[in-house]
């Protein structure tokens, strides 16, 4: 039986462009002028040379055992374009027997003499990898220039009458910021895709595909209906949506080989090149967390409350002072109140033999301290912001200059360094008879002057590095600043301004917060915050002490104590308040009593009261 073997594909330019009927209708004269006639065609259209794993050309070679006994083929480019396989193909088609004809290149496995076949068939496999490099410099050419040639990321689209502008898709965007906004509020991938999909947000591939049919294309991509882990993880990870554009992050080393991934350093990069659906601040804050989670095996149930899908504020830098273990949030509800607070996980967990302490303190004290040490710190961060300012920002000549500079001295360097090269030459093709001296004198000039010019670059190295770092410090301050100032005017704190803001927070046995502010803005407060709560504490044990000694009945209760308290400023309920009876007992102050309505007996008089020394 006889069979045709017709291939096309993108390699194949206009120049010997020929279609997959006109390849067809050679072979077949060919085959009629010989009087033989196709029993049956071979076809692979759209698929590369350079690859042997085609369908067609598959089923060709599985039909060999069968039933075909001669392939005709109009060229050897159209069997292939890698000269070593096309080469091996030709020992098969011989070993196994069968009868080829390559027509236009007078080949014939019967009377295979030409000695000019591996020279074709290089020529073949040269022409597909000069295509793919003219290809890729075209590309490359391009990229270098901030040129988009692919479909804009999901939450935007070009603009219809100049499709080199991008604009922002207003509902697209939505769904963006949702993504950031949760992730940050301490839900991960997984939850953030269900609730996307519960709530019926498109995909990005449903709003490609609608796209597609608005420009009347049609594209073969599978269409996803659910949002998955891996689509929150990539629009998380694409700083295109803070108004950046990074090309050739991805790029192949051989014809139709791996994409393999570029290093940042090589990758153009046009920052503000479009607007921005998600400040900077928000996604620096998200690719940290992002880190964060992964460093602590972050699975998302450690960050919400017991028995429940609410995030808490404190999901990541809440710890245990002793044992180093994060706090456990728990949350009691009962018919009219809710109560959260947070606990020692090993204590809640393993007991008093791991962790002596429960370490726990309540969400609405821990955020009025927080609070309290922003207010105090507030204008030392003033402070700090100024003095980036006057020591790092007015330099009498600026970065730009000085780089230029230092390139200038290094470049009068290394000419000094050739010109001393072409003097040692002369000198001993003068003096030959010194030659030690001269190699002696000229590698000690020498080794000199390298090392004045590595000391340079390394000047050059550490500028454009300092430089960096000291304008995203500040950047970081500024952001700090501004939100200690929305949170010293709204009175509250959110998952967002704590991931923003706070580092990390120690608690005490005695329930006592330590708090560590990021950007290293801690160390520079010359105060101390354990110190300045412990003056807060001590202001409410000495006023307790003051309400006890002018109560003139003789006894005292929990109410009557919170209530004044609370009147002097001071927020503190019932319960709250238990801790500074229970103080107040082991100073001897108060005794407690069987008779509910009289709970508390005054044991000191008012002067021995008002004598006592409290503990901080």
């Amino acid at each position: 039986m006889n069979a045709g073997y017709v291939r096309l594909s993108r390699d194949d330019d206009h120049k010997n462009y020929v279609s997959i009927e006109n390849q067809k209708l050679i072979i077949s004269q060919y085959a009629s002028s010989q009087g033989v006639i196709i029993d049956r065609w071979y076809e692979d259209d759209g698929i590369s040379g350079y690859i042997f794993d085609r369908p067609g050309f598959r089923q060709m070679m599985a039909d060999l055992d069968k039933d075909i006994d001669t392939v005709y083929v109009k060229d050897f480019s159209r069997l292939g374009r890698h000269n070593a396989r096309v080469l091996l193909l030709l020992d098969e088609f011989q070993e196994r027997g069968k009868h080829l004809i390559v027509i236009d290149d007078h080949y014939d496995s019967n009377n295979s003499g030409d000695d000019m076949i591996g020279i074709q068939t290089w020529f073949n496999e040269r022409y597909v990898k000069d295509t793919s490099k003219k290809i890729r410099r075209a590309i490359h050419a391009r990229q270098k220039e901030g040129t988009l040639m692919t479909n804009p990321p999901f939450g935007y689209r070009r603009n219809a009458s100049d499709r080199t502008i991008l604009e922002i898709v207003p509902k697209e965007a939505d769904t963006v910021k949702i993504i950031y906004e949760l992730y940050i509020s301490g839900l991960g991938y997984r939850k953030i895709a269900n609730h996307l999909t519960d709530h019926a947000a498109p995909t990005p591939s449903m709003i490609q595909h609608e796209r597609n049919l608005e420009e009347g294309r049609i594209s073969k991509r599978t269409i996803t209906t659910k949002w998955t882990d891996s689509m929150v993880k990539d629009l998380l990870d694409n700083d295109f949506y803070i108004g950046t554009l990074r090309l050739k992050k991805r790029a192949r080393n051989t014809v139709h080989g791996k994409d393999k991934r570029v290093p940042k350093e090589d990758q153009y990069v046009f920052e503000n090149h479009h607007p921005a659906i998600i400040d900077k601040v928000s996604f620096s804050l998200v690719q940290e967390l992002k880190q964060k989670r992964t460093q602590s095996h972050y699975r998302g149930n450690r960050g919400q409350w017991s028995e429940s899908e609410i995030p808490n504020p404190f999901g990541s830098c809440l710890f245990c002072k002793d044992c180093g273990r994060q706090l456990t949030p728990i949350r009691r509800k009962s018919s009219n109140k809710e109560r959260k607070y947070y606990i020692c996980s090993t204590y809640n967990t393993k007991g008093k033999a791991y962790c002596a302490k429960a370490h726990l303190i309540e969400e609405k004290d821990l955020i009025q301290d927080i609070l309290a040490y922003i207010r105090m710190c507030r204008n030392a961060f003033c402070e700090v912001i100024e003095s980036y300012d006057l020591k790092d920002f007015d330099l009498k000549e600026t970065p730009e200059e000085k780089r230029q500079e230092l390139l200038s001295v290094i470049e009068e360097k290394k000419l000094q360094l050739k010109v001393l090269f072409a003097q040692k030459i002369k000198d001993l093709s003068a003096s030959a008879e010194n030659e030690a001296l001269i190699n002696e004198t000229y590698a000690s000039l020498q080794c000199d002057m390298m090392t004045q010019i590595h000391d340079l670059e390394m000047q050059l190295k550490e500028l454009d590095e300092i430089c960096f770092e000291r304008l995203d410090e500040k950047e970081q301050a500024e952001n700090a600043l501004s939100t200690i100032d929305k949170l010293i005017s709204q009175e509250t704190i959110d998952r967002r301004d704590i991931e923003l803001l706070i580092e990390r927070i120690d608690v005490d046995k005695d329930g006592m917060p330590e708090i560590t502010l990021k950007y290293g803005l801690s160390n520079l407060i010359h105060m101390s915050p354990v110190s300045e709560m412990n003056r807060r504490e001590n202001t409410i044990i000495s006023n307790i002490m003051k309400l006890i000694a002018e109560y003139e009945h003789g006894y005292t209760s929990a109410r009557y104590l919170s209530e004044n308290i609370t009147a002097l400023g001071f927020q503190k309920t019932d319960k709250s308040i238990i801790p500074y009876i229970r103080l107040m007992k082991e100073m001897e102050i108060l005794e407690e009593t069987s008779n509910s309505h009289k709970p508390y007996h005054i044991v000191k008089s008012k002067e021995e009261i008002l004598k006592t020394k409290t503990f901080f």
